[in-house]
């Protein structure tokens, strides 16, 4: 997201030592990390549709051990009764910001990752790629995950982002933080590097840290904000690659998208927001076999047309404090959104819907992910979010769930992949819903149990 709210947010964590996990969210005390789901309807993720018939899935230590026929042997394992439900895997969000705050624009909040991190496991997210929070925090809390310190999704980080001297986000963080968090901040949530030898350098200096990816900013927004020049994209994403690390370009129009694929990238974050992708455009991300996270609701909530509380999703009212929403339908501060911003994304509006069609009917890869957090992209609930304006755009309900499961866990996790499919010897990180999210996606919301390594979590929804 250009105006970078939820990165902002996530500065401030200097201050303040928050996360402590939110009581949406809990483990057992002994978890057993092994179950049996009855009589359970499977979905598919590669072919984007259910199996045929129903289906006892056995977890033995936190993998899928059988999926079978019902009837299989428990040997004394947790049991639960699927019948009239849908067991998925885990969701993956292919775009967040895990250490940002969601919360109305205007209002300075300090992120709380702990909450955040339950936020996303109460909606059924149990894998994220974060595509720039502060470095060296950022490592640390993927660490915290990983060994179980941290109850939260399984984290793929990239870091700080890189991008031009003065480009974005560093020009937002500039004009929006005071003196006394401006020297602290940006450096670590930015690589501002002015020419390729200095982007090799920076590359260089990050690697100890064992980014996942490198995250690249390449949008020059509605004003004058310096860019990235193809030399230096270039000189960023063989740096990577040397190391065995892909990079994925922030873009904002059309021809940056170019540059970007140009440079080397391997993948783009937004579809661009600004305005329709060239004919060239479409065939050089398609030639270069670059997957796209298309993010369409981010850029929806720029163009602030929620103005009641229906309006949001059931899932975003159940993870989301009271007095945040209120804010969201209250009159915003003077000077909280920029003009020019707001009149860009809402012209563009049907474009993005044109480039996710384009894209796809060229065969290019969409990746589903929600920008969140930013300002009204709640975590967790942000991808369910994603998924019904992908499917409003063009995707059956089946496809939107290959993308944020499948796809997703195969872009992130490269073949390597051990998560994203509902599949013998895959983690057992699984979702299961109320309903059939192959036929309407909204049922994706229905969620009566999140799994994660074998242990199902327990749940409660802040209203």
């Amino acid at each position: 997201m250009r105006i970078g709210t939820g990165l902002l947010a996530t500065l401030a964590a200097l201050a303040a030592a928050c996360g402590h996990e939110a009581a949406l969210v809990s483990r057992p005390a002994t978890p057993t990390r092994s179950l049996v789901v009855r009589n359970v309807r499977v979905f598919d993720a590669p072919h984007a549709a259910l199996l045929d018939g129903a289906r006892d899935v056995l977890v033995r230590d936190g993998r899928i051990a059988a999926i079978a026929p019902p009837g299989v042997a428990a040997d004394g394992a947790p049991e639960l009764d699927g019948r009239g439900r849908t067991l998925l895997p885990g969701l993956v969000d292919a775009h967040a910001h895990t250490a940002g705050a969601s919360d109305a624009p205007g209002h300075v909040a300090l992120p709380d990752v702990g909450a955040n991190f339950a936020a996303y496991l109460y909606a059924g997210v149990t894998t994220a790629l974060d595509l720039g929070d502060m470095s060296p925090a950022i490592f640390r809390e993927r660490a915290r995950v990983a060994d179980g310190t941290r109850l939260g999704p399984r984290l793929y980080v990239a870091g700080p982002i890189f991008t031009a001297p003065g480009g974005h986000p560093a020009e937002v963080l500039r004009a929006a933080l005071p003196w006394y968090l401006r020297w602290y901040v940006v450096p670590r949530a930015t690589r501002e590097v002015g020419s390729p030898e200095a982007a090799r350098h920076a590359v260089a200096d990050l690697l100890p840290e064992r980014p996942d990816i490198l995250k690249l900013a390449v949008d020059a927004g509605t004003g004058d904000v310096p860019v990235l020049p193809v030399e230096t994209i270039a000189a960023l994403t063989s740096a990577g690659h040397a190391a065995g690390i892909r990079s994925i370009a922030h873009v904002g129009s059309s021809a940056e998208a170019m540059a970007a694929i140009k440079g080397g990238v391997d993948a783009l974050a937004h579809s661009p927001w600004r305005d329709e992708l060239t004919d060239d455009a479409v065939a050089a991300i398609a030639a270069a076999h670059a997957p796209v996270v298309v993010t369409l609701a981010i850029w929806d909530a720029l163009e602030w047309t929620r103005t009641h509380a229906g309006d949001f999703l059931p899932i975003e009212r159940e993870v989301t404090p009271l007095e945040v929403l209120a804010r969201f339908l209250a009159p915003l501060p003077p000077g909280s959104l920029d003009p020019a911003a707001v009149r860009a994304v809402t012209a563009a509006h049907d474009a993005r819907r044109r480039n996710f069609a384009r894209l796809h009917a060229a065969g290019v890869t969409i990746l589903a992910g929600s920008d969140s957090c930013n300002s009204g992209a709640f975590p967790g609930a942000g991808l369910h979010v994603e998924l019904a304006k992908l499917v409003e755009a063009g995707f059956t309900p089946g496809e939107a769930l290959r993308a944020a499961t499948w796809e997703n866990a195969r872009f992130v996790a490269r073949g390597d992949a051990d998560f994203g499919e509902v599949a013998v010897g895959k983690r057992a990180d699984l979702l299961l819903v109320a309903g059939d999210p192959t036929a309407r996606i909204d049922d994706l919301q229905h969620i009566d149990e999140v799994i994660v390594d074998g242990t199902a979590l327990t749940r409660r929804s802040l209203r």
